[in-house]
């Protein structure tokens, strides 16, 4: 900055000192606390201005959260050689009222802390959309997006609005409106085009609980399944459960909206599974297969043909379901030991003769038979309960004759639940007051917004649970309905709103200025057209009500 100074131009001297162009305006006077006053007079004998308490947003000290007082010494002069020293002239003490609840005084101070920090350290320097890779790791982990970098702007945007305030945040000049989505908070957790004003990077930082030490502490990336590189699962390779695997794909589950990792190995193994990891346990789950593999089919070709190993053997030596391992050996069309022996056993009461050379035949009308037979005696056992009494025969009917199996097998009953997990009479009336609320604020909106039930829903942040479940609150359903407006109707309110907006302007309220300010098409309604010939009546009447009143 200093070597900015010494140039013949200056260029640049704002961009180093932060001073951007920005809504967030500079103070204009200067401003002091009245504790640091009587401190730096009885410590150095003489006053100064100090840097901290000219800082924008910062309206108290940060040492002794104590409201700044400013007077008539401005920040910018006419004359720019002209030096005007603090004093007790030019620092006049005088009680001030206190305007702000403790809740925001005490937000007030955090930020000037805050801001102090920033003044009083180096920090390392960062592109723009390191902030926007660091915040979007902090949403992630509070749920405020997804694991794939979408932001659920509604829900964020409430949580931030709850958590400071409208008031607060009209103070600090950095408002934000639900209706437009390209506010500042939106844009700072979307790719960075621009500078933010470091107060709205505080004001982040404030909401996610992150010390600004923490924050540059250095460089953070959403991780739900830790660093890599990452366990191969492969049990038929050499490296199972060896840290190998480098190529990660994280995406969205739709269920759960958890982020769901696929890992592929150089073997050929590919397995997904649903995050986060929260144990070194959890790194040692597999959730499915996407990919076996060459060394794994080698592997299963092996145990099959050579070793002869039965299902749940191969299966165990695998680490894999059996249902796996049927699936690939049709796949490969391996012929397995076990096929040839799948003989009928003790079929509940019933005994099967065994016999070692029983035609496929004779085993499928000797389990059909045990099968109707166990219906009969058990005639209002479910299928998973007489499945249970006779495994093996079950077992072999699924295998070789599932389609006569599921239709001679007890039909499934669907279980009927009751959700009495919700208190919906309660729920309505607090949904109703929410509603009820957001109504007041829309309706006292500096611009007219048309009351639908979507944009009360916003509002309040409980657009699914009104989409889904209106009918189940009586109460909020018929205000709602009471109060939503029709597109005549919102026309009319916008025409209203016009007419006034011109009236306070001191303007003269003609029907082409209504119909303009009020953003109407030449398409509205009769209805509407009899409101602004109604508002030009009332004009008239008042003028010479006035020119009468001035006569006389």
């Amino acid at each position: 900055m200093l070597e900015a100074m010494r140039a013949e131009d200056g260029s640049g001297i704002h961009d180093r000192v932060g001073i951007r162009a920005s809504l967030i305006t500079v103070p204009r006077y200067f401003r002091f606390c009245p504790q640091c006053l009587h401190y730096d007079q009885q410590t150095y004998g003489e006053l100064y201005w100090h840097r901290i308490h000219q800082v924008p947003g910062v309206l108290v000290c940060p040492h002794h959260a104590e409201l700044l007082q400013e007077r008539t010494v401005p920040m910018q002069s006419m004359n720019r050689h002209e030096y005007i020293a603090a004093d007790r002239d030019t620092c006049p003490l005088i009680q001030p009222a206190q305007p702000f609840q403790p809740k925001v005084l005490n937000l007030l101070h955090l930020l000037a802390q805050d801001a102090d920090v920033l003044l009083d350290n180096e920090l390392p320097p960062r592109d723009l959309n390191w902030f926007r890779q660091q915040y979007m790791a902090h949403l992630i982990d509070h749920r405020l997006a997804t694991a794939t970098g979408r932001v659920y702007q509604q829900e964020f945007l409430g949580q931030f609005l709850y958590f400071y305030g409208q008031d607060f945040l009209n103070l600090l000049e950095s408002s934000i409106q639900f209706q437009n989505d390209q506010n500042w908070l939106s844009s700072i957790v979307r790719k960075h085009r621009k500078a933010f004003h470091p107060l709205r990077h505080l004001l982040m930082l404030r909401f996610l609980g992150i010390s600004i030490a923490d924050f540059f502490q250095g460089d953070r990336d959403y991780q739900p399944f830790g660093a890599g590189p990452w366990l191969c699962l492969n049990a038929a390779a050499d490296h199972y459960l060896k840290p190998i695997v480098t190529h990660l794909e994280i995406s969205l589950c739709c269920d759960t909206k958890k982020p769901v990792g696929t890992f592929s190995c150089s073997c050929g193994f590919i397995y997904c599974r649903t995050g986060p990891d929260l144990s070194e346990e959890d790194a040692r789950r597999m959730g499915k297969i996407k990919a076996v593999g060459a060394v794994w089919q080698q592997k299963l070709r092996h145990l099959v043909e050579v070793e002869q190993l039965g299902l749940r053997a191969t299966a165990r030596q695998l680490q894999v379901d059996p249902r796996t391992i049927n699936r690939y050996i049709e796949r490969l069309g391996l012929t397995p030991k076990w096929r040839s022996l799948d003989a009928p056993e003790v079929v509940g009461a019933i005994v099967l003769p065994p016999t070692a050379v029983t035609p496929v035949d004779d085993y499928r009308t000797q389990h059909r038979q045990a099968w109707s037979t166990l219906q009969a005696q058990n005639p209002q056992a479910s299928k998973t309960a007489l499945r249970q009494l006779a495994p093996a025969t079950y077992t072999w009917l699924y295998r070789h004759d599932r389609e006569w199996l599921h239709q001679h097998s007890p039909l499934a009953q669907k279980p009927v639940y009751a959700n009495n997990r919700v208190d919906w009479q309660a729920r309505d009336e607090q949904i109703l007051a929410q509603v009820q609320e957001a109504m007041q604020e829309l309706l006292a909106a500096e611009k007219p917004i048309r009351i639908t039930v979507s944009r009360v829903a916003k509002a309040i942040v409980q657009l699914a649970l009104i989409e889904q479940h209106l009918d189940q609150m009586p109460q909020t359903k018929a205000y709602l309905e009471s109060v939503i407006e029709g597109i005549e109707d919102y026309q009319i309110r916008r025409v209203q709103w016009a007419a006034e907006t011109l009236d306070r302007r001191g303007e003269r309220v003609e029907s082409w200025k209504v119909v303009r300010l009020a953003g109407l098409r030449p398409d509205y309604s009769e209805k509407v057209e009899q409101e602004i010939g109604r508002l030009m009546t009332n004009q008239t009447n008042l003028i010479i009500r006035v020119s009468v009143s001035s006569d006389y």
